[in-house]
């Protein structure tokens, strides 16, 4: 069962690897780790438990910059996955879209979220702690923080996804 698990981590590693390339070249980071706290059993005897503590996903604070990482599943692959990002003060996404459907639920902070590819944050919509957004397969949006505090969010869709920059419109 380790092997496995280490295996699918593997490939996991690879295939987000060349998706970070082309992160690199659209100026925004696809996915920061994968599992890199691994799985933690509630206990000696009860295999298939997983618990991930808030403090387990480590984020580098200095980085200005979109960070995501996946705590379940891969969103390159069929099936479900789960991943955490966090934006930074003042950081928002440049327009784009997704080919699945994306259920997003905010853990910390005000979110903001908009429709279009404007990137406008005044045209947002706020979204605080325990709210919840559902980007449909295709819908063009844009989202982040404002300039007052970091926002973390959960995102759970089912792959394999991906997702489509478009041009910034006025």
């Amino acid at each position: 069962m380790i092997k496995t698990k280490t295996l699918i981590l593997i490939s996991t590693l690879l295939t987000l690897s060349s998706l970070n390339g082309f992160a690199a070249d659209n100026n925004i980071e696809i996915f920061d780790a994968v599992n890199e706290f691994g799985i933690i059993s509630a206990s000696g005897e009860d295999e298939g438990f997983a618990i991930i503590q808030a403090d387990d996903l480590e984020w580098d604070e200095t980085r200005n910059e979109l960070q995501q990482k996946v705590i379940y599943g891969d969103p390159s692959k069929e099936g479900l996955y789960i991943l955490r990002a966090r934006f930074p003060v003042g950081v928002t996404s440049r327009p784009h879209y997704h080919t699945q459907d994306r259920f997003v639920s905010v853990i910390e902070g005000t979110w903001y979220a908009g429709t279009g590819a404007s990137r406008d944050i005044n045209r947002t919509t706020a979204i605080p702690a325990g709210g919840f957004m559902i980007h449909p397969a295709g819908g063009v949006h844009y989202d982040g923080a404002n300039h007052e505090a970091p926002v973390i969010v959960e995102i759970r869709g089912m792959g394999p996804v991906s997702s489509v920059f478009v041009p910034l419109t006025p």
